[in-house]
Parts: structure tokens; C-alpha cells; sequence
């Protein structure tokens, strides 16, 4: 595979990971690095390994189904690192209804031996589609 096929697929096994509450897969996927980060939205950014892996298995012990559907990717790549912008379609099921949301996401990589892993997670809170006018729909740049 080329690079920017295995960035697309490590990103994709992020949000399954996500998707599955699957701390075995979140691990796979970043980097355990000291220097690593993640904002969750409403949260405050969190740094290092350690505080990231934290916070993804307080929020899969939630238990608290979800699905995460990334929209309008945007792949770069220039050497050892490469970002993914793109929207989050969240739906989640909260008291008695499913609930829907979309977040702003910007998820950066860097290039480990023949790989690619995650080393920063951003997502913002964004108003409901109708306020955007923007479509659902993939997208891939330089």
C-alpha cells in the first residue's frame, strides 16, 4: 500500500476502534509517546500517552453506544507526517433516544517504520448540518 492508502486505513481503524469501544484497536493505532495529545470535544487538551489512553477507556467504560462516521476527508501527507481533516457524524444513544451530533476533526500522524500512527487527536463540537450547507461526501487532496 501506498502511504496516503495506509494513513486512510489507520485512520478507519481509528473510528472503528471508536465505533467498538475497542481499547485493544485504540492502541494499535497511536503512537505511545509522551508527546502525543487529544482533545475531546468540551474537554481540555490532554497530553501523553498515558492521560490519552486514559480518557478513551473512561469513555468506552461509559458503555454508551456509538457510531462515528468520518465525512468529508481530507488527506495530507509530506514525509514522516500527514493530517486528516474531517467530520464527524456521531450518534450515540443517551437516555431513551439517539442522539446526533458533528464534530470538526483534525487527526495527525507520523510515520513509524513502515506505518503510520496517530499522534494527535482534535475534535470541536460544530452546529447541525442544516446551519453548514455543506454534503456527505469523501474528499482527497496532496
Amino acid at each position: 500500500m501506498d502511504d496516503r492508502a495506509l494513513i486512510l486505513e489507520t485512520n478507519r481503524n481509528f473510528y472503528r476502534a471508536m465505533a467498538a469501544s475497542d481499547m485493544r484497536l485504540m492502541d494499535e493505532v497511536w503512537l505511545h509517546a509522551e508527546f502525543v495529545g487529544c482533545v475531546h470535544p468540551g474537554w481540555s487538551q490532554l497530553s501523553g500517552w498515558k492521560a490519552v489512553r486514559e480518557s478513551w477507556v473512561e469513555i468506552f467504560a461509559d458503555g454508551q453506544p456509538m457510531q462515528i462516521m468520518p465525512s468529508q476527508v481530507v488527506i495530507h501527507c509530506d514525509h514522516d507526517t500527514a493530517w486528516v481533516t474531517c467530520v464527524e457524524n456521531i450518534t450515540t444513544h443517551g437516555e431513551d433516544a439517539w442522539q446526533y451530533s458533528i464534530a470538526q476533526a483534525t487527526n495527525v500522524f507520523q510515520r513509524v517504520n513502515d506505518g503510520w500512527k496517530l499522534v494527535h487527536h482534535h475534535a470541536s463540537a460544530m452546529p447541525p448540518p442544516e446551519a453548514q450547507g455543506w454534503h456527505n461526501e469523501e474528499i482527497s487532496s496532496n
